[in-house]
Order: C-alpha cells, then sequence, then structure tokens
C-alpha cells in the first residue's frame, strides 16, 4: 500500500480520553522552525498508533517548504498507520 493510498482511507482514530502529550505536539507541527518540525513528526512517529488522531496536521506536512520535514511527515503517517492496522487485524 502506498502512500497516498492509505492517505485515502478513512479509519477512526482511537477514542481514548484527552492526551496533553499528543496534543502538545500537534501544536509544535505549526512551528515555524522545521526543526522543531521535524523532530515533532519523529515522535509522532514513535507513539504509533497512539498517534493516530495526529494524522490530519501530519497530512499538511506532507507539503511543507522543507523536504526534510515532508519526508518526515510521510513516515510517521505510514508507522501509524500501519500500526493501526495491526491493531485492527
Amino acid at each position: 500500500m502506498g502512500l497516498f493510498d492509505f492517505l485515502k482511507k478513512k479509519q477512526d482514530a482511537p477514542t481514548a480520553g484527552p492526551d496533553p502529550e499528543l496534543d502538545a505536539l500537534v501544536r509544535k507541527l505549526k512551528d515555524p522552525d522545521p526543526k522543531v518540525r521535524l523532530d515533532t513528526c519523529l515522535k509522532l512517529g514513535a507513539m504509533k498508533a497512539r498517534a493516530a488522531s495526529a494524522r490530519p496536521a501530519l497530512e499538511e506536512l506532507i507539503v511543507d517548504p522543507d523536504g526534510d520535514v515532508c519526508l518526515a511527515a510521510a513516515e510517521a503517517m505510514s508507522v501509524i498507520l500501519r500500526a493501526m492496522d495491526q491493531r485492527q487485524r
């Protein structure tokens, strides 16, 4: 499954309670510093399925002006979606 194939998939995010750490990371994805956005993408990817609610914000970064951020966002999306898929099996 390619990146754009699973971007089209409409999977529901887990409906757990609020996650302050995740919320703080999602806010950092809009930081003007590309290094902060890059580091945040890496952290979200490491959270795997727990970061499912960050998908819309990560999708926006796939067209970030910084190429490294684009790649990190795409990788984080891939990791998150694979983890979600495994969880559903």
